[in-house]
């Protein structure tokens, strides 16, 4: 049983306790229950003596008061999975989360360093998905979700749900691609390796035509933010993605099942989770349109997108960071993504004009400016470093055996993404569902194969690591704004 299950079950207990000593005072009116509140709370027999008819009702009565709320809280994330983002769960200081190494032994970074480097990192990601060939995404939009019916549930009037698609001649011809980039099954998406291994070889589909119904949409121009999607269609899709896709169990056969969950499992599980707390985070930080161009948030350059300001949901981003578990899993993620991109170094760096935007293949002055700040990134001290240790991973010979479930489970969750009705938060969904496929896909590559990425896995990756790298950014800038903005409204 996990830690909500046994605190459910305790509260439960309690409160039943009370309410039948509750009883008891009010109907019976017995010593016997004022002995056993005086037992049970430790209450001398001079206070008990002192005590008027109305004692025992009024403490008991006080003391459901304060349980209640609880006990419906847990039983409301037992029914909606652990993963709820109106958890109660305080740290002794939930402004500091650089002072401990993440549990996960498979990261090799403190958050302290993670934290550190991450301030170089954003920076260049942002000019770097701010150019032609990372800013322009081909998605199909109109696929329809293959487990339920859906229908469009948005209630922000000033960030709506519809995305702004792109004119295709608005797109740079060399830059044009025939397929829908968010799907992981198209054949020339896979990482081609230099010598077989069935360990790695994955049938993610076979060949898919070229797909006249995707469209252009620009990053850029539609960031990832609040739409005001919610409601039980939008907890449905999250609800999916944690229930119906677990893991089947692998056994040793040298020994008996394991009653807990592997480590190997966590990871994956871990993933997923730091997606959810970035994109959560996402829409704490991009609330509310700043049409004036005041939020303090705007200083701190974490988007560098002056044509757009938000102003941040600062209860939202106190409850995200006040949990210790979606911190950690933001961060696993994180270096997840960025061991990725470092195995990736040869396939980015090698060939510096297959990025170019210009007509015949020519570079331009974006272009030209792409290429400089490829190379500043690729030589930043995380992408230098080991962030997350596969070696270790793959020692473990469950791990192996996972792998393919693995590849199942996130194919799975990119057709999920065909579920969300609201436009951009499916855009974004497909986007970053594509990108952890595609860093899975890498980070369990043994070192010695030769990787080859499509547009659309280098798209994806890219623009998840900003993703995350701008969530990183704001577990310690939005403290700073929230404040600054509850001081100017006393």
């Amino acid at each position: 049983m996990d830690y909500f299950g046994i605190r459910l079950a305790a509260e439960k207990i309690i409160l039943s306790l009370l309410l039948i000593l509750l009883l008891l005072s009010l109907v019976l009116q017995v010593d016997i229950a004022k002995k056993l509140v005086s037992y049970f709370f430790f209450l001398s027999s001079e206070v008990m003596r002192v005590s008027t008819s109305l004692f025992l009702p009024v403490l008991l009565g006080a003391l459901c008061y304060v349980l209640l709320p609880g006990v419906m809280e847990m039983a409301e994330r037992a029914r909606n999975g652990s993963f709820v983002y109106n958890s109660t769960l305080k740290l002794a200081d939930p402004d500091n989360h650089d002072d401990h190494d993440l549990e996960e032994s498979f990261c090799c970074c403190s958050l302290d360093d993670i934290s550190k480097g991450t301030k170089d990192i954003a920076q260049l990601l942002n000019n770097i998905t701010s150019r032609p060939f990372f800013r322009f995404f081909k998605v199909n939009l109109e696929k329809p979700c293959p487990y339920w019916a859906v229908q469009l549930l948005c209630t922000s009037d000033e960030n709506n749900c519809q995305v702004c698609s792109c004119d295709a001649n608005d797109v740079p011809e060399a830059l044009k691609y025939s397929h829908d980039m968010s799907d992981p099954s198209v054949i020339d998406s896979r990482v081609f390796y230099g010598k077989p291994d069935p360990l790695n070889v994955d049938k993610w589909g076979v060949w898919r035509d070229a797909d006249s119904t995707a469209t252009y949409v620009d990053l850029y121009q539609n960031p990832e933010g609040n739409t005001g999607y919610s409601g039980p269609m939008a907890s449905r899709v999250w609800q999916a993605i944690y229930k119906e896709n677990c893991m089947t169990e692998v056994v040793d056969e040298s020994g008996p099942k394991a009653e807990r969950q592997c480590r190997e499992e966590k990871v994956f599980k871990s993933l997923i989770s730091g997606l959810h707390t970035s994109i959560t985070m996402h829409v704490a930080a991009f609330f509310r349109k700043d049409k004036d161009g005041t939020s303090p948030i705007k200083e701190f350059g974490v988007l560098r997108n002056p044509s757009v300001s938000y102003f941040p949901n600062c209860g939202m981003y106190r409850r995200i960071v006040n949990n210790t578990e979606f911190i950690n899993n933001l961060y696993i993620l994180y270096q997840f993504v960025l061991r990725a991109l470092t195995k990736t170094r040869f396939d980015f760096i090698s060939d510096l004009n297959a990025f170019n935007s210009g007509a015949d293949g020519t570079p331009t002055s974006e272009d030209t400016l792409l290429h400089k700040e490829l190379r500043e990134l690729f030589n930043t001290h995380l992408l230098c470093s080991t962030t997350f240790n596969e070696a270790k991973f793959l020692e473990s010979a469950k791990a192996k055996q996972l792998i393919p479930q693995m590849k199942r489970m996130t194919y799975n969750i990119t057709t999920l993404m065909d579920c969300v009705t609201c436009e951009k938060c499916r855009v974004w969904g497909k986007l970053q569902t594509m990108g952890i496929a595609t860093a899975l896909r890498i980070v369990m590559i043994p070192e010695e194969s030769i990787l080859g990425l499509s547009r659309g896995e280098k798209v994806s990756l890219i623009n998840l690591a900003r993703q995350l790298a701008i969530s990183v950014e704001n577990v310690h800038v939005l403290k700073d704004v929230c404040r600054r903005m509850e001081a100017a409204q006393k």
